[in-house]
């Protein structure tokens, strides 16, 4: 009887040598390369001298990793669960590998295994690739709680592609074609991206109002910081149901090594304004403020897994 190692472990092989898998690493790393090389210009031109930006490593690779994150990471889980069942349904591969001495439930616990570990080393290759060429560009050796923060970024990154391969996946399972999953899932994903995101902005704009004239100064007076603050309420109520949204902040908080304490001093003819005054926020704290986010995440992906185990199972007694 064939182990979940060995399925896994063939899943994994087919995964890692097909072309699209080759494809979506290959852009994946080359969005990290151009992220890097944003990084890079942005040190050269900026004010401080990469060797006085103590903090400056973590801001920006906390700025290129999330952006680029927020939006292939989907992509990635999506591509990879769109046909996990029913592309071998439609080829006629799940009959003949099921006729075998293989049990169901061993089956698809091994196509999870070795589609997460394929996850895994895409994830992986393109975060190493971001760090590395990060650190050539700032010329900054992260300390070692950098180290620990991105690590943990790096896990968080892993399940929240997960969320989206087991929404994909779970799609593949219920639906009898590989086209009827494709669309949903980037439905799916188009609906959590964008869709809701500026039907949000619709609605904070429509219900808040805010009046100002033409050519009118803006003065930012109590009652307008209310109306701002209503209106971003109502769009972050919205996201809140989507995974992006969930990761962001659990990346926001996981990469924060600073936060403000206080506003910036007044500036004065002779000097610039200066930095807000900022307190160092350990990795508890942060661990504090993002585990409801990553909570969310780690439910979807185990929920849409766990969904799709039971019903393909239950599929293939009847």
């Amino acid at each position: 009887m064939a182990s979940i190692t060995v399925v896994a472990s063939k899943e994994f092989s087919d995964i890692i040598r097909s072309k699209r898998f080759i494809v979506l690493l290959s852009v994946f790393v080359l969005l990290m390369v151009a992220s890097v090389a944003n990084v890079y210009i942005s040190a050269t031109q900026g004010v401080a001298a990469p060797a006085a930006m103590p903090r400056g490593f973590l801001l920006s690779v906390a700025s290129s990793l999330t952006n680029i994150m927020v939006f292939f990471a989907p992509i990635l889980g999506i591509s990879l669960g769109v046909d996990a069942v029913s592309g071998e349904r439609e080829k006629g591969t799940l009959k003949m590998v099921l006729v075998q001495p293989v049990f169901r439930d061993t089956f698809i616990n091994g196509k999870f295994l070795g589609t997460i570990a394929a996850i895994s080393l895409a994830v992986c290759i393109a975060f190493l690739v971001n760090i590395a060429g990060s650190i050539i560009a700032l010329g900054i050796t992260p300390t070692g709680e950098d180290a620990a923060r991105l690590l943990l970024f790096l896990v968080f990154s892993i399940i929240y592609t997960l969320a989206y391969y087991g929404i994909a996946v779970l799609i593949s399972t219920v639906s009898k074609r590989t086209a009827v999953s494709v669309i949903a899932s980037i439905m799916i994903w188009t609906i959590f991206t964008f869709i809701i995101s500026i039907v949000a902005s619709m609605i904070a704009f429509s219900t808040v109002s805010i009046r100002i004239q033409p050519g009118q100064n803006i003065t930012i007076t109590p009652e307008l910081r209310e109306e701002l603050m209503r209106r971003a309420a109502i769009i972050e109520t919205a996201n809140m149901f989507t995974p992006n949204y969930q990761f962001s902040r659990a990346a926001n908080y996981i990469l924060r090594a600073f936060v403000r304490v206080g506003p910036p001093a007044p500036a004065s003819p002779s000097r610039s304004p200066q930095q807000p005054p900022q307190r160092a926020v350990s990795i508890a704290e942060s661990l504090v403020s993002a585990w409801p986010n990553i909570l969310v995440l780690a439910l979807i992906a185990a929920f849409t897994l766990i969904a799709t185990y039971m019903i393909f199972v239950r599929q293939e007694t009847r």
